[in-house]
């Protein structure tokens, strides 16, 4: 058994790549920070090729960088290096970047927006005797490269002055393409002679963070390593040290778009009170706030239009029950170890009501400790439904009342934690029929004359069964997409990008939405639009893929990339239920690549299907297709067969891949252009 796994990490590791062509796969930045109203050199590593680099595009406003191409070494490198700028109000916080080459738009990146200087690590800081030594306020960039790697850093303080030192690492992994290991940083406080002040592992997610007020003038010294003292040189931090006010969670967390509100600034000693304009968009959002001139650091906060309850303790049981009335919005917060808060509300039979928790959720600024349980009750007592996570650690139900009458939620923590850093906002609505979309893959990098597929997958709410018009907007000169209606009898459909034969290189953010004519709760129907969900793929241990919400996708022209075309015949096809045919597929490849071709329909990874746009009743015939085209061959085919009982459809899209293996867990799928697909009745 030993000598097999040996095998198969070397597999992972080492693996040859089959594939001529292939896409840079960022792993992490040097240093992963840059300060607003300042300009940085970052230095971007990771995997495969990063050579003719030309553009680099970053999420939000307010920041740019151009690419370096006098200090890029060609024809391969698996570094570039950029300058950066981020004006003087660019908003704090985490951004999403790719970096687009001539070969491919590179996997996502994440770099980190700070208001304080930012200096990277010292070559030796290791132990108390060799600590950095920085001023407050500082960003220290750096990273946790070797087993039992613990780095130090030592500042000046002052009696009284609050400390507020936060770790941004695990939080800029979460969306890295193929880190395969992510890091769980630590850090502690000590004195100038080493003795432990205080310490956190786990506050936002996996980062720490210590809030602590200082006992006395002089010198104390920050370390930070991982947990379990492991390493990497791609782990990647930025330690934050300030004695500036810093808030760690808003309550309440929901208000009125365009208001003035007070609200608790939560910062780890002494909750002050804040006041808040809030942005007249709805939604969520992350503003920093101005106190006394200076600024905080990024804070999660939600806008919200539903009319307004805030919690009033005690509210453990019915008896004591808060009373809401649907719709409602409900502020509250668990605010100590088995805290329970009820609510209690009318409801009339078969009405659905939706509840929807927003406190926890990573990859978003919703950082508050809660891991929320949802529970529905009757009025007497009975559990009638439950859900414990939904969107990420947030929970929500859709609930039907059985009959008219009083019913009670109910909210507590799945682990019975509780305090100032556990408020949350639930939504109670009733529910009207809605969908929602997510689109996988993220990025698209098409060849002059080629195709690449995204796969469209429908979420249908509220007994919506109407059909969803499904658009791309922001393309580049010589790049199209095909319609696509998902009709009423499916759940997935896919959108087939192509480039013109005489399409130039480049890259452009795109959006994707879906259109859909809703009833409304008022009897009514109206024209709706949703934007889509953008999912990116990452690869864990083991060569599993994972899939990951980012905000920025893009679709780019490259050069010529292995395969040039996958012609499929016939390319229309109309069936009848129990019909079977085959569709004969050429794969032509690029001058020179000779490796394998796998063929499919289906967005799958290791035996597991991602995604399926074939129409309901229909499938792929895996015993009579030929799906592996070997090294130097061009030609496979797929066969279908429609079900007896497949309902009728008119020209849905489906497209065939052409998978081209990159390592061991990644590809590089190239597709033919749509094949119309219409079922009769």
């Amino acid at each position: 058994m030993r000598s097999f796994l040996a095998l198969v990490l070397s597999l992972m590791t080492v693996a040859p790549v089959v594939a001529q062509t292939s896409y840079p796969m960022i792993t992490h930045s040097t240093p992963t920070a840059i300060q607003r109203g300042k300009s940085a050199e970052i230095t971007v590593e990771g995997q495969m090729n990063f050579a003719d680099a030309y553009r680099v595009f970053i999420e939000g406003s307010g920041v740019t960088a151009t690419v370096l191409s006098e200090k890029m070494p060609t024809p391969s490198t698996k570094t570039v290096r950029l300058q950066m700028t981020a004006a003087a109000d660019a908003a704090l916080g985490v951004r999403e970047f790719r970096i687009a080459t001539k070969h491919g738009i590179s996997s996502l990146g994440q770099l980190l927006v700070v208001d304080d200087p930012v200096v990277l690590e010292a070559a030796k800081n290791n132990t108390l005797a060799e600590s950095q030594k920085v001023t407050l306020p500082v960003v220290v960039a750096g990273r946790i490269e070797a087993v039992e790697d613990v780095d130090t850093v030592r500042f000046t303080g002052k009696k009284g002055d609050t400390l507020s030192a936060q770790v941004y690492c695990a939080r800029i992994q979460d969306k890295i393409h193929d880190l395969q290991k992510h890091a769980d940083p630590l850090i502690v406080l000590l004195d100038a002679e080493g003795r432990e002040l205080s310490a956190n592992d786990d506050f936002y997610f996996a980062d720490p963070a210590i809030t602590f007020t200082l006992p006395r003038d002089g010198d104390y010294v920050v370390e930070i390593r991982d947990a379990k003292y492991d390493g990497d040189p791609r782990w990647a931090y930025a330690l934050m040290l300030t004695t500036r006010p810093q808030v760690t969670h808003l309550y309440p967390l929901a208000v009125t778009p365009g208001s003035t509100s007070q609200v608790e600034a939560i910062n780890g000693v002494k909750p002050t009170t804040m006041t808040v304009v809030a942005p007249k968009e709805l939604g969520l959002h992350a503003p920093a706030f101005s106190v006394n001139g200076t600024w905080t650091n990024p804070t999660a906060l939600i806008t919200t239009s539903l009319p307004l309850t805030q919690e009033t303790e005690p509210n453990d049981d019915s008896k004591s029950a808060t009373r809401i009335t649907i719709p409602a919005g409900i502020n509250g917060r668990i605010g100590r170890e088995r805290d329970l808060d009820t609510y209690v509300f009318a409801a009339s039979k078969g009405k659905v009501i939706r509840f929807e928790v927003m406190a926890r959720r990573f990859g978003t600024v919703l950082q508050s400790g809660v891991d929320s349980v949802l529970d529905v009750m009757s009025a007497d007592g009975k559990l009638l439904i439950t859900n414990d996570d939904t969107n990420g650690k947030d929970a929500s139900v859709s609930f039907t009342p059985p009959a008219d009458g009083d019913y009670y939620l109910r909210i507590r923590d799945l682990n019975s934690k509780g305090g100032p850093t556990f408020p949350y906002f639930i939504s109670a609505e009733y529910a009207a029929p809605d969908f929602a979309l997510k689109i996988d893959p993220a990025k698209a990098m098409i060849g002059p004359g080629t195709s690449q597929a995204w796969y469209v997958a429908l979420t249908r709410l509220n007994g919506f069964t109407g059909p969803v018009d499904v658009v791309v907007t922001g393309l580049s000169k010589g790049v199209t997409v095909n319609s696509l209606t998902i009709p009423e009898s499916m759940t997935q459909g896919v959108l087939v990008l192509s480039a013109a034969a005489d399409a130039k290189v480049d890259a452009a953010v795109v959006q994707v939405s879906g259109s859909a004519t809703l009833k409304t709760l008022a009897g009514g129907e109206e024209k709706q639009t949703r934007p889509a969900t953008m999912i990116d793929e990452i690869y864990l241990p083991g060569g599993g893929r994972g899939r990951f919400e980012i905000n920025m996708a893009m679709v780019g022209v490259t050069d010529a990339s292995d395969v040039s075309e996958v012609v499929v015949t016939p390319n229309q096809l109309t069936l009848r239920p129990g019909q079977e045919v085959k569709l004969d597929v050429t794969v032509e490849r690029k001058a020179g690549f000779t490796g394998n071709v796998n063929l499919d329909i289906i967005l799958r990874h290791l035996n597991t299907s991602y995604a399926n746009p074939l129409p309901t009743g229909v499938t792929m015939v895996d015993a009579k297709s030929k799906t592996l085209i070997p090294a130097g061959a061009t030609k496979g085919h797929i066969t279908l067969k429609v079900a007896p009982d497949a309902p009728a459809v008119e020209n849905v899209p489906i497209c065939v891949m052409a998978n081209v293996s990159i390592n061991f867990v990644v590809k590089i799928s190239y597709t033919s252009k749509p094949i119309l697909v219409t079922i009769q009745k």
